[in-house]
């Protein structure tokens, strides 16, 4: 968390560059409500305008301080400070203007996750204008847009100066802005794990924090590779001698020893991994990631054990693209906030090459198609990092490229992966490959008995 915490005057909310924005201008862009400077006054949200003073006026009716005035006044005095997050000019806006902007949508948003909070979905859903229809989950995909942002300090000023008195059915006593926000974004996390308010720059940032993979403990790699161990001695155990058989021929004509096989040293960082398609054949089995009760359960968690490669599922649907490319941006902009979904985004763009590949990983649950095809699927994933920059020394999946690729180096599992491909595909292939070996351990001992004939009359 210590890395978050940039200098006051650095901007940490920024237009998309053009060289990123122009893949796709949808990704970046509201559709139903714009929040701060940078959409603000956009035609396609006007209508939400009535919807935001509604909201304020219910945050003023459920707070002991029910004057506006005293909000106006709380965000005047950290006005300049909030301008220096932007990294577009705002002479536009006169500090009136500014003003009145951060206390209306900081209210808004606020009044939204109280809403959430307490389980009124009816009243979280009502609309002022019989014209304008929306759902929640286009509110949260709106809110998480890079460009769409307020300062979370903004955020912090409004909710303090509310002093909600929150004595409910689940809490008696005081809750958090963190708390209310996470409880919107459906985000799961121990109270140990809340990153402090001080280190959160706006909502997407905190959604990047609570995403980081390092957050969580890595059990898999704990004990299950022991599991994972024996099972797989047990599976090379039934095979081994139909391994010996067929492999002794080749081994016989191979110039390098199999001990050149195995990596020795550092290797080069690679910047590739084949696509799933091409794993399978060389051995790598795809296994969907389970996670444990009380673990983070992040996407972003792809393991790599014992020739498994473990993918945490991710429905893919249309705000799923969207969500991605604002992650990216806002890593692009702020390298210094890390580069966990950069880093994911590439990994998947490299198992993903076809819809081939998709529907692999959807055969064995990693990916839960909602939008159209396993080819626009496929699409997507391609372009998701089309004009964006990762450094490959020390991207977070780094460790994992270094892996697959030198379990892909080793000539044994492509025998092993096409030997249970081609005879323990199914029970046919059993039985032919058993029914061979049989055939011919008879032959050979057939040929074996006529070497020695037995006598007709044998000696007493």
């Amino acid at each position: 968390m210590d890395r978050v915490r940039g200098s006051e005057d650095q901007p940490y909310i920024w237009k998309v560059p053009p060289g990123i924005r122009d893949h796709d201008k949808e990704a970046y862009e509201p559709k139903l409500i714009s929040i701060g400077p940078l959409h603000h006054g956009r035609e396609i949200s006007l209508p939400m305008d009535e919807l935001k003073l509604m909201y304020l006026r219910d945050l003023l009716g459920r707070s002991r301080k029910r004057q506006i005035s005293s909000y106006i006044r709380v965000i005047r005095d950290i006005e300049l400070r909030a301008r220096k997050q932007y990294s577009e000019s705002l002479r536009s806006l006169c500090t009136d203007a500014f003003v009145m902007m951060l206390v209306v949508d900081g209210c808004f948003i606020i009044e939204c996750f109280l809403k959430k909070f307490f389980s009124k979905r009816q009243e979280a859903t009502q609309m002022a204008s019989s014209t304008v229809r929306w759902r929640l989950s286009h509110l949260r995909r709106d809110l998480m847009l890079f460009e769409n942002q307020i300062p979370f300090f903004v955020l912090v000023a409004l909710f303090n100066e509310c002093s909600i008195p929150l004595i409910t059915g689940r809490h008696h006593g005081s809750i958090t802005l963190i708390e209310i926000v996470l409880e919107f974004l459906k985000i799961k996390l121990p109270r140990d794990k809340y990153p402090e308010a001080h280190q959160v720059h706006h909502l997407l940032h905190l959604h990047h924090l609570c995403l980081d993979p390092s957050l969580s403990l890595d059990a898999s790699r704990s004990g299950c590779p022991y599991r994972r161990l024996i099972l797989n001695r047990l599976e090379d155990a039934a095979i081994m001698i139909s391994l010996i058989l067929l492999s002794l021929p080749f081994l016989l004509l191979i110039r390098k020893p199999p001990w050149s096989w195995f990596p020795n040293g550092q290797a080069e960082t690679p910047r590739m991994i084949p696509c799933a398609t091409e794993l399978e054949k060389a051995g790598v089995r795809f296994q969907k990631k389970v996670f444990k009760e009380g673990e983070l359960n992040c996407y972003l968690k792809v393991l790599f054990v014992d020739g498994i490669l473990e993918i945490p599922f991710l429905p893919v649907n249309e705000s799923t693209g969207s969500e991605l490319r604002n992650f990216i941006a806002l890593e692009q902009c702020c390298p210094e906030l890390g580069n966990h979904f950069t880093s994911y985004a590439v990994l998947m763009d490299n198992i993903i090459n076809t819809e081939m590949d998709v529907t692999l990983l959807r055969n064995h649950r990693i990916i839960e198609k909602r939008l159209g095809s396993d080819a626009q699927v496929a699409d997507m994933f391609n372009k998701l990092c089309k004009g964006t920059y990762l450094s490959y020394k020390g991207h977070y999946n780094e460790q994992l490229y270094k892996e697959v690729n030198a379990y892909c180096d080793v000539p044994h599992h492509k025998w092993r992966a096409s030997l249970m491909g081609s005879y323990f595909g199914n029970p046919w292939s059993i039985i032919s490959l058993v029914a061979g070996i049989f055939l011919s351990a008879l032959v050979d001992t057939k040929n074996l008995l006529c070497q020695f004939p037995i006598p007709r009359n044998p000696l007493p």
